[in-house]
C-alpha cells in the first residue's frame, strides 16, 4: 500500500479529531449506561469515596480530572464526556501506528480509517462511557507489542504502562491474564521469539510489575484496597457471561471489520504460518473474544477491544481484495449510506414538517413532548453541507486499495453528524432525564426535600439536575413504579400516611419506566 502524502495525511487527522470529539457537548445522557457512569464521578467530586474504589478507576480520575478544569461554568456532563474524545484519538492513534508497524508506511491510515468506520464505534465512542479507556488502553498494548519487536523504548514504555492501567484502571484481572496472553503467545513463532522481542517483552514486565507493586503498595497503606478489590476482584466475573449473550452483538458491532478482515487471513491462508504480520492480530482477536466473557461496564461494552486487532487486520486485507471485490464493496457501502442518509432526512422531514403524514404521526407518538421548531438554522445548514460535501467527495476518492474502507469510515462519520444536529432534540425529548426531572419539580414548594426511590440511573440524575435536597425523611416522594401498579390506582392509604398523587410522568422512549410525585399527609385523628 502506498504511504498517505503529508497533506493527506494532515486533513485525515483533522477529519478523525472532528469525528472524535463532535458532538460531546451541549446535551444529556441519551442511555443509562451513561447516567450510570456519571454516579462515581459525583461520589469522587463530592469526596465521599476515592476514584480507587470505583469501577474504573482510570475513567473517573481523568474524567474528574476533565471537570474540575472546567468548572465553575462547564457542564459536568460536557466536561466528562469529552474525555470519551481524547480516548478515542489515543485509540485512534495508536492503532495506526500498529499498523505501519506490522505491515509498513500507508497501513497506519488505512487501519485508523477502519476503526472508524466500524458500526460498533460511534455511539460507544462519542458516549460518557468507561469502555473508551479500555479501547485506548489496549491500542496501547497491542502498539507495545508490535514495537517490542523493534530496538528503541517505545514497545517497553507501552507495555510497562498498559499492564498496570488494565489491571488496576479497568477492568482488572481478566484484562491482566488477556494481556499477558497476547504478549507471551507470539513466542510460539519463530518470527517473534528473536532476542529483540524477548528482551523487549521481558524489560516492559519489569516495568509493568515495579509500578504495580508501587500502586498496590500504596492502595494497602492508604486504606483504598479493599475499595479496589470490590470492583477488581475474582467474584465481580465468576461465572463469566455465557457465549450466546457475549457474542450475540458482534456481527454488527464489527461491520464491516471482520468480512475484510477475513478475506485478508483467507488470502494468506496457504502461508499463514510464515505471515507473521498477522499472527500478532489473529492472537488478539481469540483472546479478546474470550476476554469478552467477563462483563465490562455496559451490555456490550466488552466487545469494543476486539475492534482494535479487526482494524489490523482489515488493514491488510483491504490491501488483499481484488480489484473487482473492492469496487464491488466501495459500490455496496455508497448505496447503502445513500439510502441510509435518504432515510435520516426522510425522518427528520417528517418529525419537523409533517411529511409523510402516516411516518409523522408516529413519530410523534413516539415523542409526543417534541417541540416543533428545536432544530435551528445553523445546525439544519451544517447538515445540509455535511450530506452535499460527502456527496460531492464520494466519487472522487482516488482509486487506491483503501477506497471502501473510506467510504464506509466517511459515511459513519456524516451519519453521526446528521444524528447530531437534526435529531438531537428530539432524542433528548425521548430519552434523556432533564425534562422529565424539570417537569415535576415544578410541583415541588420552595424549600422542599425529595425522597427518591428510583432506579440507579435516575437517582444520578437527580443528583446532577436537581437544585432540592434528595433524602428519606421528606413529605414528598419520586417512586418508580411498575405499569400494572399504575393501573390498580392510587390514593392508597397505608398506616397513618396518605399518599397523594401530584405528578406522573414517563421518559416517552421507556414507557415501562412510570415515574410518580406523591406527597405524604399525616391522617387527622
Amino acid at each position: 500500500m502506498n504511504p498517505t502524502p503529508p497533506a493527506k495525511l494532515f486533513w485525515l487527522i483533522m477529519l478523525l479529531a472532528f469525528w472524535a470529539f463532535f458532538g460531546l457537548a451541549g446535551r444529556d445522557a441519551w442511555r443509562t449506561e451513561e447516567a450510570l457512569a456519571l454516579a462515581p464521578l459525583l461520589d469522587w467530586l463530592a469526596g465521599t469515596t476515592s476514584f480507587w474504589s470505583t469501577p474504573s478507576p482510570l475513567h473517573t480520575l481523568v474524567a474528574g480530572i476533565s471537570i474540575k478544569l472546567n468548572l465553575p461554568s462547564g457542564d459536568i456532563q460536557d466536561s466528562a464526556r469529552l474525555v470519551s474524545g481524547l480516548f478515542t484519538v489515543i485509540a485512534l492513534l495508536f492503532t495506526g501506528l500498529s499498523a505501519r508497524g506490522l505491515y509498513g508506511p500507508g497501513f497506519g491510515s488505512a487501519a485508523a480509517i477502519a476503526l472508524v468506520g466500524g458500526f460498533g464505534l460511534m455511539l460507544r465512542a462519542h458516549a460518557l462511557l468507561a469502555e473508551t479507556a479500555l479501547l485506548a488502553v489496549w491500542s496501547v498494548l497491542l502498539y507495545g507489542v508490535v514495537a517490542a519487536k523493534r530496538p528503541g523504548i517505545s514497545g517497553v514504555l507501552s507495555i510497562g504502562i498498559a499492564l498496570p492501567m488494565l489491571l488496576l484502571g479497568l477492568r482488572g484481572l481478566p484484562d491482566l491474564a488477556a494481556a499477558l496472553a497476547i504478549i507471551l503467545l507470539p513466542l510460539l513463532s519463530p518470527h517473534w521469539s528473536d532476542r529483540q522481542y524477548r528482551k523487549s517483552v521481558s524489560r516492559g514486565l519489569l516495568v509493568a510489575s515495579g509500578l504495580i507493586f508501587m500502586a498496590l503498595t500504596y492502595l494497602w497503606l492508604s486504606d483504598n484496597f479493599s475499595g479496589w478489590l470490590q470492583w477488581h476482584g475474582f467474584d465481580r466475573f465468576i461465572p463469566p457471561r455465557s457465549p450466546d449473550k457475549a457474542y450475540s452483538e458482534l456481527p454488527w458491532l464489527a461491520w464491516p471489520l471482520w468480512p475484510v478482515a477475513l478475506a485478508g487471513i483467507w488470502h494468506a491462508h496457504r502461508r499463514l504460518p510464515r505471515a507473521a504480520e498477522l499472527h500478532v492480530p489473529m492472537i488478539a482477536v481469540a483472546v479478546l473474544l474470550i476476554a469478552a466473557l467477563a462483563p465490562a461496564w455496559s451490555r456490550d461494552g466488552a466487545l469494543m477491544p476486539v475492534l482494535i486487532p479487526l482494524a489490523l487486520l482489515a488493514a491488510n486485507g483491504v490491501d488483499t481484495l481484488r480489484r473487482g471485490a473492492a469496487q464491488a464493496f466501495y459500490w455496496f457501502g455508497v448505496l447503502f449510506f445513500a439510502v441510509l442518509v435518504l432515510a435520516i432526512w426522510v425522518y427528520f422531514v417528517a418529525i419537523e414538517w409533517g411529511y409523510p403524514t402516516g411516518l409523522a404521526l408516529r413519530l410523534a407518538r413516539l415523542t409526543p413532548s417534541y417541540q416543533l421548531g428545536a432544530v435551528d438554522t445553523f445546525a439544519f445548514a451544517s447538515a445540509a453541507a455535511a450530506t452535499l460535501l460527502w456527496i460531492i467527495v464520494t466519487p472522487l476518492f482516488p482509486r487506491a486499495k483503501n477506497r471502501p474502507i473510506l467510504v464506509w469510515a466517511t459515511g459513519m462519520i456524516l451519519v453521526w453528524v446528521l444524528i447530531t444536529t437534526l435529531f438531537r432534540p428530539w432524542i433528548e425529548a425521548g430519552w434523556a432525564y432533564r425534562p422529565l426531572i424539570a417537569d415535576f419539580s415544578r410541583h415541588l414548594p420552595a424549600g422542599a426535600c425529595l425522597n427518591a426511590e428510583v432506579d440507579p440511573a435516575m437517582r444520578t440524575m437527580l443528583r446532577l439536575h436537581l437544585q432540592v435536597p434528595v433524602r428519606q425523611d421528606c413529605t414528598w416522594t419520586l417512586r418508580l413504579v411498575a405499569r400494572e401498579t399504575v393501573n390498580n390506582g392510587y390514593g392508597v392509604t397505608q398506616d397513618s400516611v396518605e399518599n397523594i398523587l401530584v405528578w406522573e410522568g414517563i421518559r416517552p422512549r421507556y414507557k415501562a419506566q412510570i415515574y410518580q410525585l406523591e406527597q405524604h399527609a399525616e391522617k387527622p385523628h
